[in-house]
């Protein structure tokens, strides 16, 4: 059961991901479209199928109040919570909320990977998912791209020592930047990972993201919440 948990919202990139043989996708609006909503649209079509479709949202802010009350607005309204990371302030106050399910690319336009001990720390303690997005890697100049090779070794090696959720995901604006499961299992070869940490990182980490949600979405107190 493999999920790809950062696509852009269309049928087409929807329809070749199952054709791909994931299990599950989460989408993402594309910022042209912002106020269009397709995500009921898209989930009603597939309502007796067993693929499965959540809804993203993504997260931008450049300030730690901000991304507070951000996250406050857009958690009830999401299946899946991002946070657009690059900055290392919002990358460890991401960490650090229980509230987020996944930093976005904490290494954009960095020299970094964008993770230090304390956010490992942090996004170990509250189950923040750290992406490793194939879309960066291979769309970012080829002269630089050795750079981010580095940084997922960076994290790959912080997350064995600190134990926190590892996902990746395409990405994918269109179609043709989408990978079958086996292909990007081969693609962190590259920066080392294993094919069970890789394999996990598909199909665990998006799985345990979604048991958490639907978990907390029927909890009416503490320690109580509806069961279907």
């Amino acid at each position: 059961m493999f999920f790809d948990f950062h696509v852009h919202e269309s049928q087409e990139l929807v329809d070749e991901v199952e054709r791909l043989g994931y299990t599950g996708v989460v989408t993402f609006k594309h910022e042209e479209n912002k106020n269009k909503d397709y995500s009921d649209d898209l989930i009603s079509l597939r309502k007796d199928s067993s693929f499965q479709i959540r809804r993203g949202v993504m997260i931008y802010s450049n300030n730690i109040e901000d991304l507070k009350r951000k996250i406050q607005k857009s958690r009830n309204e999401a299946d899946v919570l991002m946070v657009y990371g690059g900055d290392l302030r919002i990358n460890r106050a991401a960490c650090e909320n229980p509230r987020v399910d996944i930093i976005s690319h904490p290494y954009r336009g960095r020299r970094d990977c964008g993770i230090n001990h304390i956010s490992a720390r942090k996004a170990a303690e509250n189950k923040v998912a750290v992406e490793l997005n194939v879309r960066y890697l291979l769309r970012i100049r080829p002269q630089n791209r050795y750079k981010v090779l580095g940084y997922y070794r960076e994290i790959l090696k912080l997350q064995r020592k600190f134990n926190f959720p590892l996902i990746i995901t395409s990405g994918a604006h269109s179609i043709f930047e989408l990978h079958t499961p086996l292909d990007i299992i081969a693609l962190t070869y590259c920066f080392g990972m294993n094919e069970e940490e890789a394999s996990f990182a598909l199909s665990e980490t998006p799985r345990n993201i979604i048991e958490r949600r639907d978990i907390s979405s029927n909890v009416v107190v503490k320690g109580a919440r509806i069961i279907k």
